[in-house]
């Protein structure tokens, strides 16, 4: 088994902040990085406000829906004040922080698997996790989306790259399908993963993508050719979700392996091991500091509570 290197993360320490609203369904940071928001299982939503002491004061989220089980704050370019929460009931509220209200919603053809925002917070993206169907709304004009696309393929995930030049869809089939945006005229598909790819990340200059999938392998792509820079692995079963530092340093990932793997992305060395009590739901990097907070579902079988937990230096 491959030993972590010694180094950045020696001094990091693991918080969980207070949770009782059942297995954590998602986490996201708001775009400058003072919130972070969790989506649980009993159907509440709870925001943290993080200062330089490390202390977390939560407070639940009012007047935004109920069923959520996907979160998404608005990026920094535009709505940033706005959080995407999508819910089981085919539909994704836009709450506004600044009125503490929805301030729009959006219909969905079914339940919501994934959502993104492009990175000028012009458009939102979501996946049907029926048919696996793709929606883009335009959040200025929410009355219908200005895509829905059927695909020959099962898709489990859906990014847009920094320039917002090309929309990326992982599939079922161990690939990616890379269009063109906003046209969607398609470009080319990337074949990686030996079996479902579940997850794509990338850095914050759009130079390397990321991709996750069922063979419980990391992969970095060129997104000049999409050559395969180099596959990362280490894990021992499905691998559900990765992301890049704010830096673009290192790459995360967790699987059903109860284990959250940090690497470095240059060398694709491991900086540090992560153990979870349970599966690991979500993980979120900070968008500006190396902070990375992550969720788990917990366990009846063995009384272990689901978790939000905050990986972080203390005084960062």
């Amino acid at each position: 088994m491959e030993r972590p290197r010694s180094g950045t993360f020696d001094e990091y320490k693991e918080n969980k902040v207070h949770w009782e609203q059942g297995s954590v369904l998602d986490l996201s940071w708001s775009s400058d990085g003072n919130l972070l928001t969790a989506a649980g299982s009993k159907g509440s939503v709870r925001s943290w406000r993080l200062n330089r002491s490390g202390q977390k004061d939560g407070e639940e989220l009012k007047n935004i829906g109920s069923n959520i089980e996907r979160l998404a704050w608005g990026p920094a370019a535009q709505n940033s004040d706005i959080l995407a929460a999508a819910s089981y009931e085919r539909s994704i509220s836009l709450w506004d922080q600044r009125q503490g209200a929805i301030g729009a919603k959006l219909s969905t053809s079914g339940n919501n698997t994934d959502i993104c925002w492009s990175p000028s917070g012009k458009f939102l993206a979501t996946i049907n996790r029926d048919d696996g169907k793709l929606e883009v709304f335009d959040v200025a004009h929410t009355q219908s989306p200005v895509i829905a696309a059927d695909t020959d393929d099962v898709v489990c995930s859906v990014r847009w790259n920094p320039q917002e030049t090309m929309l990326f869809l992982a599939t079922d089939r161990g690939s990616v399908e890379v269009y063109q945006w906003p046209t969607m005229g398609h470009l080319t598909t990337v074949y990686g993963h030996a079996a479902s790819c579940h997850c794509i990340e990338f850095d914050s200059r759009g130079a390397t993508m990321a991709t996750g999938g069922a063979d419980a392998m990391v992969e970095l792509w060129d997104t000049e050719d999409f050559s395969l820079k180099r596959p990362i692995s280490g894990h021992e079963s499905v691998l559900r979700y990765i992301g890049f530092s704010a830096d673009g340093r290192y790459i995360a990932s967790a699987s059903d392996d109860t284990c959250i793997k940090i690497h470095e992305t240059f060398s694709g060395e491991l900086a540090h091991d992560l153990k979870a009590d349970s599966f690991t739901t979500t993980l979120e990097w900070h968008p500006r500091k190396l902070i990375l907070a992550c969720g788990t579902s917990g366990s009846s079988k063995t009384s272990i509570k689901p978790s939000v937990t905050i990986f972080l230096k203390p005084g960062l």
